[in-house]
């Protein structure tokens, strides 16, 4: 049952009630109209019990799709991290068409399965502008620091 034959079925016994008590205001005898109070009782009741029950489906309603949502969303998350692929030092998203696409962060994808595109430097160096951890390429070569040369004569 849905919510609308819910709302049909409430708005069908409220114009019952409505007709019992237009009767009920004629002038009828004392047993037509303990008959009339009682069907306007019951009527009430079965009014309530569909107030609650609509009241029930709308709430439910709510909750599920507050819970599609959520199931989309970890749907999203386990694609994302099905697609991602560490590759020392850093973690890359591994493409059907086998572009890849990266280097990502590893600590801030680890902590936070957040991806922060790494920033180049030159040279295979790499910064991750949020967490500021520098990250070498398996090409990085470290610069050559020459000696600076110093005179030691003195006059």
């Amino acid at each position: 049952m849905d919510i609308s034959t819910i709302t049909s079925a409430y708005t069908a016994i409220k114009s019952v009630k409505e007709i019992t008590q237009i009767v009920l205001d004629a002038k009828v005898d004392a047993e037509v109209t303990n008959k009339v109070h009682e069907s306007l009782n019951k009527l009430g009741e079965v009014q309530d019990a569909l107030f609650y029950i609509r009241e029930e489906l709308l709430s439910q309603q709510d909750e599920k799709e507050q819970l599609i949502k959520k199931v989309k969303e970890l749907q999203e998350e386990l694609e994302k991290v099905e697609s991602v692929k560490y590759i020392t030092p850093s973690y890359w998203v591994i493409k059907d068409n086998s572009e890849n696409d990266g280097p990502f962060c590893q600590p801030c994808f680890d902590d936070e399965r957040k991806l922060i595109r790494l920033q180049g430097n030159g040279n295979d160096s790499w910064t991750c502008k949020k967490c500021t951890n520098i990250f070498y390429g398996p090409n990085y070569k470290a610069p050559v620091r020459r000696a600076r040369a110093t005179s030691s004569y003195r006059l």
